[in-house]
């Protein structure tokens, strides 16, 4: 059983930390799945302090942190954004992102930020989740079909100046969360 993780709102006192554990998490993640200096240019681009607090304060937008103790072991990002047509489900909101700290990976923290994920939906009004995941992620893939989610078309992704179509998930908001 895992140690208790605590869950609350991030703010703009956060965005060191959180940006440099979302740097490390997506470097960790996609390490051997992409080009090296590919995912050292996102994350210079999209996991800067700037970019982290743009996101920390964006009005349409809800990061979760999860922390274990004091250490800071992931976060979700929730977005009100257009679904992609194959979201047929009422009122989607988008799980942007979703990573845990490597070290923090199989000790049943992910379900613990899922269900955390699903509260926050639901105490936003909304009925279902949607998201986009690199398909050669089959970690991320396998955890979001084991959560509860089902493929439901695809949303093209620019990542190394290239095109790809990342599968897309969904799923109805739990209630027992």
């Amino acid at each position: 059983m895992p140690s208790h993780l605590t869950i609350r709102y991030a703010n703009l006192e956060d965005v060191d930390a959180l940006a440099a554990l979302a740097a490390k998490a997506f470097s960790d993640t996609y390490h051997g799945l992409d080009d090296p200096q590919e995912i050292a240019d996102y994350v210079a681009e999209n996991f800067n302090r700037q970019a982290v607090a743009s996101v920390v304060s964006d009005p349409n937008a809800t990061t979760l942190l999860a922390e274990v103790g004091t250490e800071l072991a992931g976060y979700a990002v929730l977005a009100r954004s257009e679904p992609p047509s194959c979201v047929s489900e009422p009122s989607p909101i988008e799980l942007a992102r979703f990573y845990l700290a490597e070290h923090f990976i199989g000790q049943g923290y992910g379900a613990q930020l899922m269900l955390a994920v699903h509260r926050e939906a639901r105490r936003q009004g909304a009925q279902s989740l949607w998201l986009g995941v690199y398909d050669r992620n089959v970690r991320a893939v396998s955890f979001y079909e084991r959560s509860g989610f089902t493929r439901c078309g695809g949303k093209e992704f620019i990542f190394g100046g290239r095109l790809y179509i990342d599968p897309i998930y969904a799923s109805p908001v739990r209630n027992d969360a």
